[in-house]
């Protein structure tokens, strides 16, 4: 009996998981209006009902649709500037994870920057972007001022402002070159182009 609820709960997270990913790729490509749950249930051959199992309504969809993968790009960026090793290791480290998984995001960053763009239409959802946005932003601040009390970076730049640069940086890249990223013929150097923004001292950079 245990076992036969453990393979039906499998199930359940693998369905639920196959429509949030259609739900992503479609809301990204024709935009919350022009995306039903009868569009996303015919993509992965279910009922428009078999949607509704597992999520409330349309909306809620979309909010899971937008959050979701975003906690989880977060939670991978905390877990690189939480290892041990100094401050510059630690950004260096949180670059190379970012940019090496970044280009597998790119329908879901689209899907934030619609909202941002959209802040009137979804305003609670908008906070939610922003709130974990500033986790991130948060966290890289306060790692880059250690670094900088250690003189691993320039003193001449704000903290809140490195962090903020960064992640625009790291989302028009994103944004721009898609999953083609990793055939860009600059793909290395964008990477050493994103360590670059923290102005790491010259005679402390690896």
């Amino acid at each position: 009996m245990f076992m036969a609820r453990t393979v039906n709960e499998e199930k359940r997270l693998e369905r639920r998981k196959r429509i949030l990913e259609e739900a992503v790729v479609l809301f990204a490509e024709n935009g919350y209006s022009n995306t039903t749950t009868a569009l996303i249930a015919k993509k992965i051959g279910v009922t428009s009902g078999t949607i509704f199992q597992y999520f409330s309504s349309k909306e809620a969809l979309f909010h899971a649709a937008v959050l979701e993968p975003l906690e989880d790009i977060q939670k991978k960026s905390l877990a690189s500037l939480q290892q041990n090793g100094t401050p510059a290791e630690l950004i260096k480290n949180m670059v190379k994870e970012q940019f090496n998984h970044i280009y597998s995001y790119s329908n879901e960053l689209r899907l934030v920057q619609s909202v941002l763009g959209q802040r009137i239409r979804f305003p609670e959802l908008t906070q939610k972007v922003l709130d974990s946005i500033k986790i991130m932003t948060d966290t890289i601040e306060a790692v880059y001022a250690q670094g900088q009390s250690m003189g691993e970076f320039s003193p001449g730049f704000s903290p809140a402002m490195i962090s903020r640069s960064y992640i625009s940086f790291l989302n028009g890249v994103a944004l721009t070159l898609g999953e083609d990223i990793v055939h860009h013929p600059e793909w290395e150097n964008l990477k050493g182009h994103a360590y670059y923004l923290f102005a790491p001292s010259q005679h402390r950079a690896k």
